[in-house]
């Protein structure tokens, strides 16, 4: 990685990290519509629910996978093996621990938290009926996904994706059987994940039985190591804070959603759910392209490379644009087709158009922010990183979801995003430029 061509580097590492996100985006939309077909538009809205409640499950658990694989990273760079293998089975357990945990926790009061997420007499035994199997089912994604990135980190990029997109493609076969021949509803949407996760995780565990691989089981590395979970725990910090506040943001959204909709709140919802998850598509293409460029980047970072390092950014941020604008065109152009692929309800069609168009109308400039967040994890600065996610959703985007949709209605809402996301991605070019000249010297 010091001398091979950045371009190669990029075609390597990049194209399999966007592909295996990509296909998780790509699922999220098949569940979506699958559900809205199969069983009606309240449980789409159902699931508008549920986004606070898994986004902060989601954070719990980032908390240690993203610590982990960042030291892993490093490890893997300096070729210290020996510590790599302890940070991994070290990180296996807790991820497990904690997965446990959560799920014992949430499952009491899961009820509780649908009703303060904004479900409602309606959506609400469609959210009960989902979260009750999702939630048993998280420990085996989040270490399913963990087990993932370390594979990525090594470089085994097929096999990677080899698993996790025939995964996601059985889960969308066994999804549709369930739905709309078995009939079993948002039980039959759970159970479907629940089975193909179950099925991709025992192959990561065979991948990883493999002596041969640089880091794998061994029992010599599940002796806890206090240093090592605190570590994990402080390089897991920004993904969590940002998670966190994700879950704060998801939550605002819904009130502000029902708050603006009244009693056409579970539509508004359910619209957004939709919105959400077509703008998925397009940051998880570039998350793919940010995962790939924070591994080369921590290579060369071990290597003082520094000049490469800084190549790899630009690369990035200019591949970041392009993207973005080819996805906003194609959104905007289509976006009536798109948003009427998951609905016929032309009240939900003439408010996700505007969601659309409104919403992701800084997504050109967004990429770079996305960019400029894993650029500072790679180089170990995880409190720019955090400052560029936290003022997006803390100082810029929660204020503007209490004033907006009060003033100009449901519009809000969605100039609320774009809004905040200008001001973010100022904040971050600001913080790119100043650490670049440093590189550069």
């Amino acid at each position: 990685m010091v001398s091979t061509p950045v371009g190669k580097l990029l075609r390597t590492f990049v194209p399999p990290a966007m592909l295996a996100m990509s296909a998780n985006a790509m699922f999220n939309i098949c569940d979506i519509l699958i559900v809205g077909r199969g069983i009606g538009l309240d449980a789409i809205a159902a699931l508008t629910c549920t986004f606070p409640v898994i986004i902060l499950v989601s954070a719990i658990i980032a908390l240690v996978n993203t610590g982990s694989g960042s030291q892993i990273a490093v490890l893997f760079a300096d070729n210290k093996q020996e510590k790599a293998i302890q940070v991994f089975c070290n990180s296996f357990m807790m991820v497990i621990t904690t997965g446990l945990l959560v799920t014992a926790v949430f499952e009491v009061y899961i009820e509780d938290l649908l009703r303060l997420c904004g479900a409602s007499d309606v959506t609400l035994p469609y959210a009960l009926e989902y979260m009750r199997i999702m939630l048993v089912s998280n420990v085996i994604l989040f270490t399913m996904q963990g087990l993932g990135r370390v594979l990525h980190i090594l470089g085994k990029t097929k096999l990677q994706i080899m698993v996790q997109v025939g995964g996601i493609t059985t889960n969308i076969i066994l999804d549709a059987i369930f739905v709309f021949v078995f009939k079993w509803g948002m039980t039959g949407a759970a159970l479907s994940s629940i089975i193909c996760e179950c099925v991709s995780l025992l192959i990561f565990v065979i991948i990883f039985s493999r002596n041969s691989l640089f880091v794998h089981f061994a029992k010599r590395g599940f002796r806890l190591d206090k240093t090592i979970i605190k570590d994990t725990v402080l390089f897991g910090v920004p993904p969590f804070a940002t998670n966190v506040c994700g879950c704060v943001v998801a939550f605002m959204i819904n009130i502000s959603l029902i708050g603006v909709g009244g009693e056409h709140g579970d539509m508004y919802m359910g619209t957004y759910a939709i919105v959400q998850r077509i703008t998925q598509v397009l940051v998880s293409i570039v998350a793919g392209l940010g995962l790939g460029v924070q591994i080369i980047s921590n290579f060369n970072i071990v290597k003082q490379n520094y000049i490469r390092v800084r190549s790899v950014l630009m690369w990035a941020i200019l591949y970041a644009f392009i993207i973005m604008c080819a996805g906003y065109g194609f959104i905007t152009i289509f976006a009536d087709q798109l948003i009427s692929t998951f609905t016929t309800d032309p009240q939900m069609i003439a408010i996700g158009v505007p969601a659309l168009i409104i919403g992701l109308c800084t997504f050109p400039f967004v990429g770079s922010q996305m960019i400029a967040v894993s650029f500072f994890q790679a180089i170990r600065k995880p409190r720019a990183s955090m400052t560029i996610s936290l003022t997006r959703q803390l100082l810029f985007l929660i204020p503007m979801l209490i004033i907006l949709p009060h003033l100009i209605g449901v519009t809000g809402v969605w100039w609320s995003m774009a809004l905040a996301d200008v001001a973010s991605v100022t904040i971050s070019w600001v913080m790119l430029y100043t650490e670049t000249k440093k590189l550069s010297l």
